[in-house]
């Protein structure tokens, strides 16, 4: 049994999993999706969020990853993360970990692109897989999280991230808004078994043309 499959077993229960399972393999033969693709410029000034007192935010090495068991990921996922050059996030109070994400910085995973993977614009980074543990939620985290990526990101050169929400999660789709995240493009993808087709609509100014230009 996998580490993934073990620690959603352990929190969610056989009954919860099994649902889980039989959603995702429902979705190998038909999926129907759309997500708004957000941009936030790291040059220009930035609405900026504090970590709560006593929280750390660390870029976590090849041991500290294991912590990504804890909100059911696979270690082992973070490690090819790592070994691909990207960047794995995790913040801390004491030894518990509270807030997790990724960030991209040549090129993505992103399930609608051709072979699943987008090859990013020049002088951008993409922030996946951003995850808060239920007892941390409402403290801020994330958004104090992407706040000091994206310092750090523009102290190595990076001009802007992207991320991409699903329109229906608007929880979280305010809470990048809430650190200078804009909407850029709103990508929608389809699939029927084999058959795949993703088209994407470019908004306002920024990174959506070309966003649009590497997935349709």
């Amino acid at each position: 049994m996998s580490v993934r499959i073990w620690n959603r077993l352990r929190r969610d229960g056989p009954v919860e999993t099994a649902r889980t399972a039989a959603l995702r393999i429902r979705k190998l033969a038909y999926l129907r999706e759309e997500h708004v693709w957000y941009q936030c410029d790291l040059d220009e000034q930035r609405p900026r969020r504090d970590l709560p007192e006593g929280v750390r935010l660390v870029s976590a090495d090849v041991c500290q990853v294991d912590a990504l068991a804890s909100f059911g990921r696979d270690p082992e996922e973070a490690r090819q993360c790592l070994a691909g050059g990207n960047d794995v996030w995790l913040a801390f109070e004491g030894d518990q970990p509270l807030f997790a994400c990724f960030t991209f910085l040549h090129a993505a995973p992103v399930m609608a692109a051709s072979g699943g993977t987008l090859s990013l614009p020049p002088g951008a980074a993409c922030l996946e897989d951003s995850v808060t543990s239920p007892a941390a939620r409402g403290r801020g985290i994330a958004p104090a999280a992407w706040t000091l990526i994206g310092d750090e990101l523009e102290r190595r050169g990076f001009r802007a991230i992207v991320t991409k929400i699903e329109t229906s999660n608007t929880a979280s789709r305010r809470a990048v808004e809430k650190v200078g995240f804009r909407s850029v493009a709103v990508m929608q993808h389809k699939r029927v078994g084999p058959r795949r087709r993703t088209s994407v609509e470019a908004v306002g100014s920024g990174l959506g043309s070309e966003l649009a230009a590497r997935l349709s």
